[in-house]
This record gives C-alpha cells, sequence and structure tokens, in this order.
C-alpha cells in the first residue's frame, strides 16, 4: 500500500508568503510533471489553516486537548499529536512512551 510506503518518509512542506492561488497550483502542476515521485497539495488559506508548530508548542497543545472533555475532534487531534512526537526529532531524542489520549504519561490527566 503506499500510505505504508509512505508513513516513514519525511513530510516537508514549503511556506511561500504572497503566493496566490494560481502560482500555487502552477508550482503543485510542475512538482507533479517533474521525475521526482513527490505529490504537492496546494492549500487554500481560506478554509485551511496551516500552522509551523515547533515540538515545544505541539507537546503543550497536545497536553490542553488531552485534559479537555473528550471528542472524536480532540481525540484526533491527540492522536495526531503523539505520532508526530513519537518520530525522534533531529537531535536524536527518543520517543515518549506511556502517553495515553487523554490523560497525562499515566492516564491521569495531569502534566
Amino acid at each position: 500500500m503506499a500510505e505504508d510506503r509512505d508513513a516513514d518518509r519525511p513530510y516537508w512542506s514549503i511556506d511561500m508568503p504572497g503566493l496566490d492561488e494560481h502560482r500555487a497550483a502552477e508550482l503543485a502542476g510542475l512538482v507533479r510533471r517533474s521525475d521526482s515521485g513527490i505529490m504537492a497539495t496546494p492549500v487554500d488559506p481560506r478554509f485551511w489553516l496551516t500552522l509551523h508548530l515547533d515540538r515545544e508548542t505541539v507537546e503543550v497543545i497536545r497536553e490542553a486537548l488531552a485534559a479537555a472533555p473528550a471528542t472524536a475532534v480532540t481525540a484526533a487531534l491527540v492522536e495526531s499529536f503523539d505520532e508526530w512526537l513519537d518520530r525522534p526529532a533531529d537531535t536524536g531524542a527518543a520517543p515518549r512512551a506511556g502517553r495515553s489520549a487523554h490523560g497525562g504519561e499515566d492516564g491521569a490527566g495531569g502534566l
């Protein structure tokens, strides 16, 4: 499955302030037509908030979401953040273990 093969590949993005819809589509088309095997996807800022968050910020947001009342949205975000945090950073940090989807290290809900 393509998704399985892509799961371990790094996911890079390029932030290009001032890029309009036409030029974004043009650039994505150039990438698709190249021999790189990379799929470019323009993201419309009218409908999607794209944030570039550092590890510490993701950890803080994850803990706040885990402490909030559980909903499908909060659980999905916590799971996404956990998956991202469990990948070692460039600094060689080991993945953190033992996090529960709605609680602290031991699932008790504390920081």
